[in-house]
């Protein structure tokens, strides 16, 4: 089995596994567009780097909910209509019609598995708090973090996808005894803008001690941050010093792909 992964920018990123390709949160907003929130407003700071012909070429999209800085109208063009497509309850009416030929909505603990070209994946939703507590997350809109079994003809592969989520330890509940391979980490401290309600809010996903400690309950083999540097509300920085300490850690610029197995 070849797993590769590539980071297309903010939430986007796409898993090349075999001969099928399983992708994640399409904003694909330009470089200086501004997203309004009501309460605050975001620019984003860098272009998305993607192959228009590779995105509508994806098998299985995980959506994790419905916030413009995960999925945005230039996005959804770029979803096949053949496409399989996992989704958090919140964007159920982006996907009411007929046009899309499989959409399961996945609520917290539920699993579901598909077989695509021979490769079984079984995925389930693992809830991601989108504060540091649960009650503020619901205010913010909690969504769907995935686990994910890739199995081929026996030889397995564990990837934990967070979503926008501040880390708790009590998520290792939904992991069981299974190890896991990748950590796909929604990073960078957002906040909601810089107002009085930010200050009381706090941040709404993690920052780099949060992802330190998920490194220190979870164990993963490898971890790989995404979702920072991209919009203005995203409020902390990550380069090479801030994970120095920790060799399983993989920093990928915009555009970037690792091959992992």
């Amino acid at each position: 089995m070849k797993i590769s992964f590539k980071w297309i920018g903010g939430a986007t990123w796409m898993l090349h596994i075999d001969d099928i390709t399983i992708a994640c949160d399409p904003v694909l907003c330009s470089k200086g567009h501004i997203q309004d929130y009501k309460y605050f407003k975001t620019e984003r700071l860098n272009e998305p780097i993607f192959n228009e012909a590779e995105l509508k070429s994806v098998n299985l999209w995980l959506l994790t909910h419905n916030h413009e800085d995960h999925i945005d109208e230039y996005g959804i063009k770029m979803i096949n209509e053949s496409s399989a497509i996992i989704a958090h309850k919140s964007l159920k009416l982006y996907f009411k019609n007929d046009k899309y030929s499989s959409v399961q909505i996945l609520k917290c603990n539920q699993s579901t598995t598909l077989v695509l070209s021979g490769i079984k994946i079984t995925i389930k939703a693992i809830p991601a708090i989108h504060a540091k507590k649960q009650a503020l997350g619901k205010v913010i809109g909690n969504g769907n973090g995935y686990f994910l079994e890739i199995d081929k003809d026996g030889e397995k592969y564990f990837i934990y996808a967070t979503g926008d989520s501040v880390f708790n330890k009590n998520i290792q509940k939904y992991f069981g005894s299974s190890k896991i391979d990748l950590i796909i980490v929604n990073a960078g401290a957002a906040m909601v803008g810089e107002s009085f309600l930010s200050k009381i809010i706090g941040r709404i996903t993690n920052n780099i001690d949060d992802v330190k400690n998920m490194i220190s309950e979870l164990h993963p083999k490898l971890l790989i941050p995404v979702h920072w540097g991209t919009f203005s509300h995203y409020s902390e920085t990550i380069n090479k010093n801030s994970f120095i300490d920790y060799n399983n850690v993989k920093l990928l610029n915009v555009g970037e792909t690792v091959n992992l197995l």
